[in-house]
């Protein structure tokens, strides 16, 4: 495995746990998007630093105290990584809580995040959850 792109898979991450948007920017390539199942409250494509700040926004305003925690970093080709998370935290809406995993595809250009694409253990769930 390419140590680098776990190493800034983790920078990534701490970054996030900050709210340093600036970091998290200057990590992006300019054309990044991040496309988010359709059937969640923030489904959708969201692109730029401008888009990821916005989907953090929809993100926190679903799930109080929502936690995305790398548990495994997984095969790579020379642009891309698979990391597996640990997704925990509670609806705002309902209260009820939730814990499940995200398989997410990252993919590189020229050493900046271009793509995430996450593929969610769960949906259901996480619908089920926010749902009274």
């Amino acid at each position: 495995m390419n140590m680098a792109y776990r190493a800034f898979c983790e920078a990534f991450f701490a970054a996030l746990d900050k709210g340093d948007f600036e970091t998290l920017g200057a990590m992006m390539d300019p054309d990044f998007v991040c496309h988010e199942a359709e059937g969640l409250p923030y489904g959708g494509a969201w692109r730029g630093i401008a888009g990821w700040k916005a989907l953090c926004k929809q993100i926190v305003g679903a799930w109080a105290g929502v936690k995305a925690v790398p548990i495994e970093f997984l095969g790579e080709t020379a642009d891309t990584i698979v990391l597996r998370l640990q997704l925990t935290g509670r609806s705002r809406r309902t209260g009820t809580a939730f814990d499940t995993t995200v398989m997410e595809l990252w993919r590189f250009r020229d050493g900046k995040l271009r793509e995430i694409v996450p593929y969610y253990w769960d949906t259901a769930a996480l619908v089920a959850a926010d749902t009274p």
